[in-house]
């Protein structure tokens, strides 16, 4: 019985020995027949398109339909990909079909930066800095004013390695804060820094502005602020007051119109 079973396992073992190197060789001598770009995310954000990818990769110059798999230079690809600011991370690989994958994350924007000088840049949620986009223009918090953005960062250094005492780093902290709090994220607009370096809200309803001073303690600000819109501005108006002011510790100030 026991020989029996040894027999029976035993085309079983060879098959699996020789199976590998079969579809090795098949992959190997394998012509490439089409290009599969795919951008995720891109149903939310339009930063980079499949199309625009191809360009990029037809215009190094490099054949890539009917070149065999193993001809391609894979690790190229990446390279070159990994120039585009817009995409967080490149996948490049083959299928024993003949296809060349290119799969591709976007980065995840939290807001947009326009400096004192004009130039517009998006900051995504690791602090990346993402060139403005003319054709693609996401809903996010714009932040203007008194600001700027460092040339290290421009360059590809993160947010996050920059000195946190940085208006653009403090903002940012607050910025990711506001994006991933639905009531934030639909009420305000816009961040405005002042000539004093203090952070004013623009809230997309009602005819005011929020002075909230500093960037300190700014998550008991929004709770403190969240709790007077809920409970006094949903009572009273929203066009009531002109101007609600946060710049003292533990005060609330509103004027009116």
């Amino acid at each position: 019985m026991k020989v029996v079973k040894r027999i029976w396992w035993l085309p079983l073992v060879i098959y699996m020995t020789i199976a590998p190197s079969f579809m090795s060789d098949r992959v190997y001598n394998e012509s490439c027949r089409e290009i599969r770009i795919t951008v995720m995310d891109s149903a939310e954000y339009r930063f980079v398109t499949p199309g625009e990818i191809m360009t990029i990769i037809q215009d190094d110059n490099t054949k890539l339909l009917g070149a065999g798999l193993n001809s391609i230079n894979i690790k190229r690809i990446e390279n070159i990909l990994a120039g585009i600011r817009e995409l967080e991370s490149v996948e490049v690989y083959t299928t024993a079909d003949g296809v060349l994958h290119v799969d591709t994350d976007q980065r995840d924007p939290v807001m947009r930066v326009i400096t004192s000088y004009g130039n517009s840049y998006y900051i995504d949620n690791e602090g990346f800095v993402i060139p403005h986009n003319n054709t693609y223009t996401p809903r996010l918090i714009a932040v203007s004013g008194n600001i700027e953005v460092p040339d290290s960062c421009i360059l590809g250094r993160s947010i996050l390695d920059m000195d946190e005492k940085l208006m653009v780093n403090q903002i940012f902290e607050i910025s990711r804060y506001i994006n991933n709090d639905e009531f934030w994220n639909r009420l305000l607009e816009q961040i405005w820094i002042n000539d004093k370096a203090e952070i004013e809200l623009v809230p997309r309803v009602g005819d005011h502005i929020v002075k909230m001073g500093s960037a300190e303690n700014y998550q008991w600000k929004f709770k403190v602020l969240g709790t007077f819109y809920k409970e006094t501005l949903a009572i009273v108006g929203w066009d009531k007051y002109d101007e609600i002011d946060m710049r003292f510790k533990g005060q609330l100030v509103c004027r009116k119109k």
